[in-house]
């Protein structure tokens, strides 16, 4: 591998987009034992810096400093993955999932994993909604230090300690091991020859043996480097399981009859309130039809014919959702492309427990495709995650946000996403007479100098936009960190000035 002699000094690199990586089949039989001499044809992927598909956060000196390398291949049971780690200082130590978080006494949030030397995994089959982690401690730790620990499941659920999944691992001297064998029944999937995985493999690098993790926090020498990208299954293994053909659903009669006998009166309200929106969309859409123009910008892409028109495949996690169309027979507006699922969702899962945004919200630039009624969606799961990081003092996760907007709106993530930096760029460029006012409130409720208000609300909201715009991810209580110190304000000062701007008061949210 290639060496890098001088210092790579950055605090957050972000990856270069990594070409595919193509997975081969095992050329011999895989022996879990942590030796990796027969791994010699597995697909290489070189985890160093400048390497493609490779971020990193912290100082890397060469690669007596760190290096690692991971290899790759798979057969009709297994997703075999191996690990081999160079590295000046082990520190290894164990972290149980139920333990995993590390709290501050200013309310900080970490994760422990990223404090002692961990490789972390994630695979994601195409076109489901959620992959799989799996967190890996070398021997040397702690309690069962002579073996390697390992946890992990399925993202947003809880995981658990030694899931299925065959583990080896050695220690010799500066350098070290991993060796699994994953089962695909235990990541739910069912892989073909050219099914193409999303895939993450990070790698801790902590370098404090025997200091607590507090201490380690402290220091600010947080160190960890990961690829990202695409894995590419070649050849075809010997008993493959074929992948199940979803049976088609047959409507014999329209949805809205269907579904009017013997509810609860409550869906009868949710329906009732979708053929309201229904008719808004209709008589917008014929608004529109009168104008060729209108009528050509928002009409959807013409799908591309298929050979086996039956063979639609599943939308990926980040694919736009189609336009709406009236709830009745399937085969209706969208054909294969549009499920009555996602029909539903958007006409009636918009509106569930939601709270009608404020109309600056409601007058943001927000597409063809996404309702007022999502845009109250979208209100409601930000009041939740703000309650979250003012009244519970947690450090959340900013990515997921797009996701739970999505989820919640029963659309695609590239509109919640669009709409968030739309709502952003407007909050960071905000100096009209209401934000000005606005700005004013907040400041004398906490004894602020206004300017300060309007420099934290500017660089959140600048900060922010610009981690959805490159995808990228980070926390709330790092965004509030930053933006507080270009505002000369402390972190408590910052949280509670979000407080007081979403005036968050006893656990209850406004604008």
């Amino acid at each position: 591998m290639n060496r890098l002699p001088l210092l790579l000094v950055l605090v957050l690199v972000p990856a270069a987009p990594a070409a595919a990586v193509e997975v081969p089949l095992p050329s011999r039989p895989v022996t879990l034992d942590g030796d990796l001499r027969e791994w010699g044809e597995a697909a290489w992927i070189p985890v160093e810096p400048a390497a493609d598909g490779v971020g990193l956060r912290g100082v890397f000196a060469d690669g007596l400093d760190h290096e690692a390398v991971v290899l790759v291949q798979w057969d009709a049971r297994y997703l075999y993955v191996a690990a081999a780690v160079h590295d000046d200082t082990l520190d290894a130590g164990r972290v149980r999932p139920a333990e995993r978080e590390w709290h501050g006494p200013a309310g900080e949030r970490r994760d422990r994993m990223f404090y002692y030397d961990h490789m972390k995994l994630f695979v994601r089959e195409p076109g489901a909604d959620a992959g799989y982690n799996l967190w890996l401690a070398p021997p040397g730790g702690g309690e069962g230090g002579s073996r390697p620990y390992w946890w992990g499941g399925r993202q947003r659920r809880a995981p658990t300690e030694r899931p299925p999944v065959e583990v080896a691992s050695q220690v010799r001297g500066r350098a070290r091991s991993f060796e699994m064998a994953i089962p695909w029944t235990w990541l739910d999937a069912w892989p073909q020859p050219g099914d193409e995985f999303d895939a993450l493999f990070l790698f801790v690098d902590a370098d404090q043996p025997g200091r607590p993790v507090g201490a380690k926090i402290g220091s600010g020498r947080d160190r960890w480097i990961w690829w990202q990208g695409p894995l590419v299954l070649r050849g075809s293994p010997e008993g493959l399981r074929p992948r199940p053909t979803p049976e088609a659903k047959v409507m014999e009669r329209p949805v809205a009859v269907a579904a009017e006998e013997g509810l609860d009166p409550r869906v009868r309200q949710a329906i009732e309130r979708s053929r309201q929106v229904q008719a808004q969309d209709v008589a917008a859409a014929g608004t529109a039809a009168d104008d060729p123009a209108s009528r050509e910008a928002s009409a959807p892409p013409a799908a591309p014919r298929s050979t086996v028109a039956a063979a639609a495949p599943a939308p990926s996690a980040e694919a736009p959702s189609t336009g709406g169309g009236t709830v009745g027979a399937a085969g209706g507006q969208g054909g294969g492309q549009l499920s009555l699922r996602a029909r539903l969702n958007r006409q009636l899962l918009a509106r569930r427990a939601a709270s009608r945004a404020p109309d600056w919200m409601r007058r943001l630039e927000r597409g063809p495709r996404v309702s007022e009624a999502q845009v109250d969606s979208y209100y409601t799961v930000l009041r939740r995650h703000l309650q979250r990081i003012v009244v519970g003092k947690l450090s959340v996760r900013v990515d997921i946000l797009v996701v739970d907007m999505a989820a919640a709106a029963g659309g695609g993530r590239i509109e919640a996403r669009r709409f968030l930096v739309d709502l952003l760029r407007n909050l960071e460029g905000r100096e009209d007479e209401e934000a000005l006012a606005w700005y004013a409130r907040a400041a004398e409720r906490l004894d602020l100098e206004a300017g300060a208000v309007r420099t934290f609300v500017g660089a959140l909201g600048s900060r922010s936009r610009r981690i959805f715009e490159e995808r990228r991810a980070s926390t709330s209580e790092e965004l509030l960190r930053k933006s507080a110190g270009e505002a000369d304000l402390s972190p408590p000062q910052a949280r509670q000035l979000l407080g007081a701007l979403a005036r968050i008061e006893d656990g209850i949210v406004g604008w």
